[in-house]
């Protein structure tokens, strides 16, 4: 079976005018430029008493397989992310932390098995911009929505976002199967589309279905926290680094565990490597897995 999805969805301009007419940094904006109230979600949040959300294993059902084209024979040139600047922390004498980065010898290792959790509801994603593809990683954290990043949406220097997108979950060695979901919207926060402000670098994607299933029905979703005080914890961080899919000309999952060496109200960070085209990696905990 071959599913042909062409059609562009996203309207980007809407959600830079819309950003104009929101009054608060925390404001959520789609790709078609309607604004939801952060003052709205959050009173609908604190009434529904749902700080954290629980995950599902879903049915873990293989849908029709198949392998995805290596050579990304489309139109516009190929990727691997919009490489976000380099976030400085600190007075006098900064460290510096480089969003991806590998740190002396590389430390990352293969899934092997992108069946089970978590490294199921681990998410290769393809974004089209009016430039070319870009590709970055994501996390499925409901029936049909998926947590990434935001510059992976949005380019704010140029103030352009994504016009297209598609996200394949558990892919490994080229394949998916468990289906691949084209992306019908886009949140962000309106202060993110103005500034690019580290701090508010997320993203929540919604998916249109697949062959009438929810992407979340199918291979599950994970548990989102509020957490602090994290420094010292073990993390794992997995995703698609764009130099193993050049080394190994393949798209397959990689990750490494490591720990939280520093956080601040909004941050943490991690020597742990990583690669551009994980953007969008989420912090796994072992409290999660």
């Amino acid at each position: 079976m071959i599913v042909v999805i062409m059609s562009s969805i996203i309207n980007p301009p809407a959600t830079v005018l819309a950003q104009k007419n929101s009054n608060n940094a925390y404001d959520m904006i789609n790709s078609k430029g309607e604004i939801i109230k952060y003052e709205d979600y959050m009173k609908k949040l604190k009434n529904s008493r749902v700080f954290v959300t629980e995950g599902s294993e879903g049915t873990g059902e293989v849908l029709p397989k198949a392998e995805i084209n290596i050579d990304f024979k489309k139109s516009k040139p190929y990727k691997y992310n919009l490489n976000p600047e380099t976030t400085y922390i600190g007075d006098k004498s900064p460290n510096e932390y480089f969003p991806q980065v590998v740190i002396g010898a590389d430390g990352r290792t293969k899934v092997s098995n992108t069946s089970v959790p978590p490294y199921r509801q681990i998410a290769y994603i393809e974004l089209e911009f009016r430039d070319g593809w870009y590709a970055c990683t994501g996390t499925v954290i409901g029936k049909d929505k998926v947590l990434t990043n935001a510059h992976c949406v949005m380019d704010v220097m140029n103030q352009s976002g994504a016009i297209n997108g598609y996200v394949y979950p558990a892919m490994n060695n080229n394949i998916y199967s468990y289906g691949v979901y084209q992306i019908v919207d886009y949140y962000i926060t309106s202060n993110y589309v103005q500034t690019g402000d580290p701090t508010q670098d997320f993203a929540v994607l919604k998916l249109s279905t697949y062959l009438g299933k929810n992407i979340g029905d199918v291979v599950g979703y994970l548990p989102l926290r509020q957490v602090s005080n994290i420094q010292g914890t073990s993390v794992k961080i997995y995703g698609y680094p764009g130099d193993k899919i050049e080394q190994y000309k393949e798209i397959s999952q990689w990750g490494m565990t490591g720990s939280v060496s520093k956080e601040t109200n909004e941050l943490a960070f991690y020597q742990i490597d990583t690669y551009n085209g994980q953007s969008g990696s989420s912090l796994l905990t072992f409290r999660t897995l």
